[in-house]
């Protein structure tokens, strides 16, 4: 059946299954249309939401995206993670009753009319969810007029360091650790003759520090003298790192046990020296001082008694013996 213009001709029960559900969607229209003017007048609560990277040790700022409407408005600003880190009041035009924790500080910029929080020396564990509160106590009632939620993810680089080591038997084996690093998401593999090793080579040990960060040694065993590389990626590198082993294993260890040998040699070589020293000291302090005594005999084989005349050429005249006769009794 069809009504006038071509139309079809619809049955009263369908004309008001139709008529049903446009007042539905109009009292829904006329609802959200009518929430706006409370919007307006009550400065509704926005939530907003973003993400910040901060290396650790460095600085965050978390903006309040809320400017005041004008100068009579009272309002509190605080911000919030899993405690209160600071909070600050605004009566009138000017900042009071500023509490804030050491690592901590309000930022406000009188131009912009712009405010932040700064937060300081980032560690892991301030790894979490900062949120900001607005709140406006006068005029009464209190209202919430803005909560800006950040999330702030610390990361730490990885320290990589290679080294020769020997296994519980005995065996050379060598070791790639990565020290320190946040998150935890890592790759650490080692490259033979510039190809990747498998997984299934290598032994690794993950484990926990104290402040949150993650430590991973991965062992490798060798048998040969070859190029070995240690590759690690994270998310913290702008690019990933890799430690050549300069030498082999073998290598390594002969040059530790010459090193030790020659050292060995000239401590004992000291000690010889010290010894043969101090035993010529001993003996020359021992032994007595001895006067050159010439015997009698000596002296008066080789000296001669001159006696000079005091006439003539003074000529020397020698002393001889004088000979006692003794008369014949």
């Amino acid at each position: 059946m069809f009504g006038l213009f071509g139309t079809p001709e619809l049955h009263l029960p369908q004309i008001s299954k139709i008529l049903s559900k446009c007042n539905a969607v109009t009292t829904c229209a006329w609802m959200l249309l009518s929430l706006f003017p409370a919007v307006i007048a009550g400065h509704a609560l926005f939530n907003c939401s973003s993400d910040q990277t901060v290396r650790r040790g460095m600085s965050v700022n978390i903006s309040c995206n809320y400017k005041p409407s004008n100068d009579s408005e009272s309002f509190i600003v605080e911000l919030q993670s899993n405690s209160e880190l600071c909070s600050v009041r605004k009566m009138k035009n000017s900042w009071t009753e500023q509490l804030c924790r050491n690592h901590c500080r309000f930022i406000w910029i009188q131009e912009t009319a712009q405010m932040a929080f700064e937060v300081s020396n980032l560690q892991i564990n301030d790894t979490g969810i900062y949120k900001c509160v607005v709140t406006r106590f006068i005029p009464p009632p209190s209202v919430i007029l803005k909560e800006e939620i950040t999330f702030v993810q610390v990361i730490a680089q990885p320290t990589v360091s290679v080294s020769h080591v020997r296994a519980m038997g005995g065996f050379p084996m060598m070791l790639c650790s990565s020290e320190g690093f946040y998150p935890s998401a890592l790759d650490q593999m080692w490259i033979r003759n510039g190809e990747f090793q498998n997984a299934s080579l290598t032994y690794s040990i993950n484990k926990t520090n104290p402040d949150r960060s993650f430590t991973l040694h991965s062992y490798l065993n060798i048998s040969d003298c070859v190029n070995y590389s240690c590759w690690v990626n994270h998310s913290s590198l702008s690019q990933p790192t890799i430690l050549h082993m300069t030498e082999c294993y073998r290598n390594g260890d002969e040059n530790g046990w010459i090193i030790l040998v020659t050292l060995a040699l000239i401590i004992l070589t000291i000690l010889i020296i010290t010894v043969v020293c101090e035993r010529s000291r001993r003996a020359h302090h021992r032994s007595p001082v001895r006067m050159n005594d010439t015997p009698a005999s000596d002296l008066y084989s080789h000296v001669e008694y001159e006696i000079y005349s005091v006439l003539g050429d003074h000529r020397p005249v020698p002393c001889s013996p004088v000979r006692v006769h003794s008369s014949p009794q």
